[in-house]
């Protein structure tokens, strides 16, 4: 007899639709152009994120490859998932920006490895193990970190396969789970090390700023400058590539004083801004902008020549005569190439990897042929140069070229020289290498070129500027949204991850409100008369330190006793809140939330005389009562952000409290605990309206 194999409907059903799916995304979709190899493994899709706005192709070249990674074989991804990998990034992945549709081609390229190491022949055959198994094989090739970004791009291509019916089981249960755990803790070798990542080093701030007042080659003055715009405000550096040459905004304040604002240009979400600079650093950002005109003033005039004269080659005036001869030779070249005459050779290197055709001319008898080219390919060559999407330099804004701050001659930034016929963006490698991120491949960066850095030690991370200048605004208490419109972020919650202060620092900001009834609300606000100690000794007495809680902070000794509130931290008189702190009051709100329902519970069990529910009313109307009060300080615009809040005693005994007061009721004295009827907090007018 012969056996005939029979597939399960749901398989066959979910193996057309995923056909009818590639088909579609192949032949009707027109993202990335209707003349787009989707065959090829390689996609260049910078045309297209250019056209889009994404600045990151102002850098170079947007590749996707749907294959494995090179340290791997470079080979393609299996048949089974490699089409439907390239159709869901043409048709769902389009939109965005480079980094999401690269973490999407890392989540297929882990789902093949799953299907290869569980034996599956058809990518419709995946279920949540399958997605495991891709988290699983995922996570020791690159970490916790990076696999929390891929991670929830496999969430999405679950869900996508479970609502388009590609798949024989259901998926739309699975969801990615986050690798790392956050602690809510600012103390610890973990903590430490993140805030070295995140922030740049004291020294290297100190030798920066050394090195904007010694700069004196053009790609140190740009670099310098770059970094001085960037620590007047907390911008990306994508934004500060797009700057506009006329980006200064100066406006006359009500005291006389003259103000600097800058003109941005947003990205992530946020709109374009003008964005004053702190007067502490007006006079250095004036500074960088007039060097950097210094150095890109003659970018700026080809790049408009250019626009005024397609097709055709700018030429110095001192070269202009150029363009009645009909061949160049070498001598013709090599100045507008910017070598000297001692590296003349450097321009038929040049001339051949630029694959101009050599025309040989005799010029004397006797004499050897020397190499020329003609005029016509020189400058075919050059205007190709151009950049992409010339003349317009920021497809979002429109600025042209020959509008920007941050343009250069071409070649600026090697040893050569540069170019006096042709111009290009400075770009994010420039900057970043010239600061040390890229110390490990050999480049030379700005603080060795001015003699500030022989051992090579020194670095600084464009993005560490952002971080640096969020700590220290986190630090003077500034309103959450206020920091979140100076760092031009569309979302507020996105402010906790540029928040790197420490514990201790933490500290320092509760023991300088001790005393004093503008900074704190609560016991903390009064000093004993007649103190023994300074104010200062007061307070550090008060507050011997300070650790993370999900509300705020715990001020306990726990050298002395461990925490004898079992977590209570709301009924805890050594617990403080500091209003403004992101997420905290969120979490206040959902614990007053949380609390209304066990109210609830406990009343229905009242109305259902169930025994002993009168203590459980009680006990959640207090809780209900104190977290309402709390939340209506945390919200309260009269209420600086940075006020620190202490609570008061709320009637709820300590263990050691506790047992003091039962050994007083057996030997029958009186109880010397202060009055537990005292108010939850103390009197506030926006807790009194809250109650």
């Amino acid at each position: 007899m012969t056996s005939i194999p029979f597939e399960p409907l749901s398989k066959l059903t979910a193996e057309k639709n995923l056909a009818a799916f590639i088909v579609r995304a192949r032949i009707d979709l027109v993202a990335y152009g209707t003349d787009f190899d989707f065959e090829s493994n390689c996609w260049d899709v910078t045309a297209q994120r250019l056209a889009d706005g994404d600045r990151s192709a102002k850098q170079g070249k947007i590749r996707l490859f749907f294959s494995k990674k090179l340290k791997d074989g470079g080979e393609p991804m299996s048949d089974r998932v490699r089409s439907f990998a390239k159709a869901y990034v043409r048709s769902e992945m389009a939109r965005f920006f480079t980094s999401a549709q690269r973490r999407a081609v890392d989540a297929f390229r882990a789902l093949d490895a799953a299907l290869d190491t569980l034996g599956l022949e058809s990518v419709c055959d995946c279920d949540g193990t399958t997605f495991d198994k891709a988290v699983a094989l995922l996570l020791p090739q690159v970490g916790a970190a990076t696999i929390d970004t891929i991670g929830p791009r496999l969430g999405q291509i679950a869900r996508f396969m479970d609502e388009h019916g590609l798949c024989r089981y259901p998926l739309d249960s699975w969801k990615y789970q986050k690798q790392r755990t956050c602690t809510f803790g600012r103390v610890g070798k973990e903590y430490e090390a993140r805030k070295r990542a995140k922030m740049p080093a004291p020294e290297a701030l100190d030798a920066l700023a050394q090195a904007f007042l010694l700069a004196t080659e053009p790609q140190d003055v740009l670099t310098t400058s770059v970094a001085a715009i960037l620590c007047s405000a907390p911008e990306r550096i994508n934004e500060a590539m797009v700057l506009a040459e006329a980006c200064e905004f100066e406006q006359t304040g009500k005291d006389g004083r003259q103000y600097l604002g800058l003109r941005w240009a947003g990205s992530k979400g946020y709109s374009d801004h003008i964005k004053l600079i702190l007067p502490g650093m007006a006079d250095v950002v004036r500074t960088a902008l007039a060097r950097i005109r210094e150095h890109t003033a003659s970018a700026r005039h080809m790049a408009k020549w250019y626009e005024a004269n397609p097709g055709r080659i700018y030429l110095p005036p001192a070269h202009d005569h150029l363009r009645e001869q009909e061949l160049l030779s070498p001598a013709d070249i090599w100045p507008l190439l910017g070598f000297n005459q001692k590296n003349g050779g450097n321009t038929n290197r040049w001339i051949r990897q630029a694959r101009l055709p050599i025309v040989p001319v005799v010029l004397k008898r006797g004499r050897p042929a020397t190499h020329m080219v003609r005029f016509a390919d020189f400058e075919r060559h050059i205007v190709s140069l151009l950049p992409d999407g010339f003349p317009v330099a920021d497809a979002k804004t429109g600025l042209k070229f020959s509008d920007a701050l941050l343009v250069m001659p071409m070649g600026l930034f090697f040893r050569s020289g540069k170019n006096l016929c042709m111009f290009e963006p400075l770009r994010y490698h420039h900057v970043s290498n010239a600061l040390g991120q890229n110390a490990s491949a050999g480049s030379v960066t700005v603080f060795q070129r001015v003699g500030l850095d022989p051992d090579r030690r020194l670095f600084i991370k464009s993005h560490q500027f952002r971080h640096w200048l969020n700590t220290l605004a986190q630090g003077a208490s500034l309103a959450q949204m206020d920091i979140a419109k100076w760092s031009g972020r569309a979302n507020i919650h996105q402010n906790s991850a540029y928040d790197h202060e420490s514990s201790n620092e933490i500290v320092a900001r509760i023991r300088a409100a001790v005393g004093d009834h503008d900074k704190v609300i609560g016991p903390l606000a009064e000093i004993p008369k007649n103190l023994p100690v300074s104010r200062a000794e007061f307070a550090e007495m008060t507050v011997p330190t300070a650790h993370v809680t999900l509300y705020g902070f715990c001020i306990h000794d726990f050298t002395t006793t461990p925490c004898e509130m079992f977590r209570k931290c709301l009924d805890c008189r050594e617990h403080v809140c500091v209003k403004g702190i992101p997420g905290k009051v969120e979490r206040v709100r959902q614990a007053l939330a949380a609390a209304h329902h066990q109210l609830d519970l406990a009343l229905a069990a009242v109305a259902d005389e169930v025994y002993g529910a009168d203590d459980w009313v009680a006990t959640h109307r207090a809780t209900v009562e104190r977290l309402g009060q709390l939340l209506a300080i945390l919200t309260d615009p009269n209420i600086a952000d940075g006020a620190v809040i202490q609570l008061s005693d709320s009637g709820t005994y300590s263990l050691s409290e506790a047992a003091i007061r039962d050994r007083e009721v057996l030997i029958g004295q009186a109880a010397t605990l202060p009055d537990r009827n005292a108010p939850a907090l103390p009197h506030h007018p926006s807790a009194e309206a809250a109650s």
